[in-house]
């Protein structure tokens, strides 16, 4: 009895971050890859000193685990699914308030206060983009892409040295 108390009280302390505990990509079910379309991309190689993928996250969660370099040369293909999480908006020297937190509200007064380059790191720290994408062995993952592009289905925004597109297959 013990037992399921102290499960049931760690998650109601852990809640949806426990998305960010996961070790390995979720698997698809009835996945039949190559009847799949969509853009064909390759995990490169990763230098030595590189344990992981650095844009290509477990969960859907800034704070989720990375690719394990484990991965290397297994092909993918990108979905169509592209998820967007809002984080509050801070700077160096104000964090949101409770009110702020709950409702993501922004009064845009800060930007008065500080420069183009200091507004679009805080932009891009305030929300964060990924595109879902379903690997060879159907487990699926998570690549972030630029979360201030106008075009996220551009698939160069994804392109990096850690991975490489391959070709773009017809719906």
């Amino acid at each position: 009895m013990s037992r399921i108390l102290f499960t049931v009280t760690l998650f109601l302390l852990v809640g949806c971050s426990s998305l960010n505990f996961r070790t390995a990509p979720l698997t698809m079910e009835n996945c039949q890859y190559s009847n799949l379309s969509g853009i064909e991309f390759l995990l490169n190689p990763l230098p030595s000193n590189k344990p992981s993928y650095q844009h290509v996250y477990i969960s859907q969660s800034r704070e989720g685990k990375h690719l394990p370099s484990s991965y290397a040369g297994i092909k993918g293909k990108l979905t169509d699914q592209i998820l967007i999480r809002n984080y509050p908006k801070q700077t160096f020297w104000r964090t949101p308030n409770l009110f702020e937190r709950a409702s993501l509200y922004d009064d845009g007064y800060d930007d008065i206060y500080i420069s183009k380059a200091q507004k679009e790191a805080r932009d891009r720290k305030a929300k964060f983009v990924v595109r879902q994408a379903v690997l060879q062995n159907c487990q699926i993952v998570y690549i972030a892409i630029d979360s201030l592009a106008k075009d996220r289905d551009n698939p160069l925004l994804i392109e990096s040295n850690d991975l490489s597109i391959i070709k773009q297959v017809q719906k």
